[in-house]
């Protein structure tokens, strides 16, 4: 038994020997395999940090020989801001809140609405992000808001100026003499008080920079990874990513993919269309599976539903704008429209939908809202800040042949003008003409004290007005007060606290 348990012994060992073996060459070559890999992770980890290094020393460096003309472009920016406190709060609090934590170390955001009829956004790479007040008024909910805000963080998180100056250089395909034409072309379309001739001379002075800040020239990378990581940013918030769909597809609607505003400074920015169908291939692709399962929890939203509260006194600005420099009566129209019972008692709003409607108005009931809407103002304006409310008014009348009440009106235009400024306005003989016409050619504007003049208007008895759009908070910035008047033989006399009158906006009774 014994010599045939030792057999039995030494079959089990040489069956188990060579088993043994096979496992440890196996654990051996498994273990130079993932030292194999580790090597390889920690190569790929010192490139990537020696890339990401270079990368910020070439940010670092850019972003030294722009600084100064990066300031020198944000105070011209800063002068065509509009003037809405209540407004440029409500955007910064909506731009910060999409800001990721992740954030690079010492980029600091902020937002801003610009005063420009131009449907753009854009951003300075240190952060500055800039709405402009054309774009603005088509936003409809806090949700598109975030997908246009969420786009420029983009550009700025993803380096994508510097990224585009320093290829652009490489290039050498900018030179001064462009960069002047491109400063004239910013500070034209800016509008600003600066204008084309300041722009041209800035131009000068950085001819890459504002060149490259005039076209936002991204390539369509650039311009993908902005939408990609915008709708990103717009979910994290939950807001409804497909929104910007919406909003896109208005400006398309309004003006073409290359209308007269569209993409006046988008350069190389993707059209409407493109990022129309790009956002819903991301919604449908690689951000489809966690839109589709918030959208199906019910966790996306459109926001408060609030937006028009801090919009409207903005779109109504920008309508008349659009009416009084563009002769964009239809698009004004419709964005009057929109705020119509947002700014029911408001009696620009009302006398801004009546030029529009007399402007575009095809049929009797067209031109008896035109002149609802003007008798609305004149009734809402009960502290006569807007006396040429008036004037339309009465020019309106006459048009649908009632010139006794055209007449009615066009007086109280005349005695609420010196009623509030103290001075006859500007067109008085005008519209001495216009009551000759429709049949008084006797009435006489009130007299005028010359001792008031003078002390409101030392420089001219016939004021220079300074704006020809001008809201109630405009008159309280930019009218002046004249000096205290010197002792007259009528002491009694006080210099009433008026400001100087404005420019009556529609003033061709438009």
């Amino acid at each position: 038994m014994r010599p045939r348990k030792f057999l039995c012994g030494l079959i089990v060992v040489a069956l188990l020997v060579p088993t043994e073996v096979a496992a440890l060459s196996s654990s051996g070559a498994t273990q130079a395999q993932d030292d194999r890999a580790e090597r390889e992770r920690k190569r790929n980890a010192d490139r990537a940090a020696k890339q990401a290094a270079e990368q910020s020393k070439d940010y670092a460096e850019t972003m030294r020989e722009v600084a100064d003309e990066l300031e020198e472009l944000g105070a011209s920016l800063l002068q065509d801001r509009y003037d809405d406190p209540f407004l440029q709060d409500y955007v910064n609090e909506m731009g910060q809140s999409l800001v990721p934590k992740e954030t690079p170390a010492g980029t600091l955001f902020s937002f801003r609405v610009l005063d420009n009829p131009e449907p753009n956004a854009f951003a300075l790479p240190d952060g500055r992000i800039y709405v402009n007040s054309g774009l603005l008024m088509f936003v409809e909910n806090e949700a598109q808001l975030a997908v246009i805000l969420g786009h420029e963080i983009a550009h700025v998180i993803e380096r994508h100026y510097v990224e585009s100056v320093r290829a652009q250089k490489r290039e050498q395909l900018v030179t001064s003499v462009l960069g002047a034409a491109a400063g004239a072309v910013l500070g034209g379309l800016f509008g600003g008080k600066r204008g084309a001739a300041d722009g041209a001379v800035i131009g000068a002075v950085s001819g890459l920079v504002v060149a490259k800040l005039r076209m936002n020239n991204y390539n369509k990378r650039q311009e993908d990874e902005a939408d990609a990581l915008g709708a990103t940013l717009a979910l994290d918030r939950r807001y409804d990513a497909r929104e910007g769909i919406a909003l896109f597809t208005k400006l398309t609607n309004t003006y073409g993919d290359q209308g007269r505003f569209a993409n006046a400074l988008y350069g190389k920015h993707s059209r409407n269309k493109d990022r129309i169908a790009y956002i819903d291939q991301l919604l449908s692709g690689n951000l489809g599976a966690r839109y589709n399962e918030l959208r199906t929890a019910g966790n996306l939203t459109t926001g408060t539903g609030q937006m028009h509260l801090f919009a409207s006194r903005m779109i109504r600005e920008v309508a008349i704008k659009l009416m009084d420099s563009y002769d964009q009566y239809g698009v004004a129209k419709e964005h009057l429209e929109r705020i119509a019972d947002f700014r029911a008692s408001d009696p620009r709003t009302q006398w801004a939908l009546g030029r529009a409607y007399k402007r575009v108005g095809r049929t009797d009931e067209d031109r008896a809202r035109a002149l609802d809407f003007f008798q609305r103002a004149v009734q809402l304006d009960q502290r006569n800040l807007y006396p040429y409310l008036h004037f339309d008014l009465g020019l309106m009348h006459a048009r649908l042949g009632a010139t006794a009440a055209a007449i009615e009106s066009l007086k109280k235009y005349v005695v609420g003008y010196v009623d509030r400024y103290h001075v006859h306005p500007n067109d008085l003989l005008t519209t001495y003409d216009y009551l000759l016409t429709f049949g008084d050619g006797n009435w006489t504007a009130p007299a005028v004290d010359p001792t008031i003049v003078r002390a409101l208007y030392p420089t001219s008895a016939a004021p220079t007005p300074p704006m020809k759009t001008e809201d109630d908070a405009g008159l309280a910035k930019g009218l002046l007060k004249g000096p205290t008047p010197k002792p007259t033989a009528k002491p009694e006399t006080k210099k009433p606290d008026v400001k100087k009158p404005p420019f009556k906006p529609g003033g061709d009774g438009q």
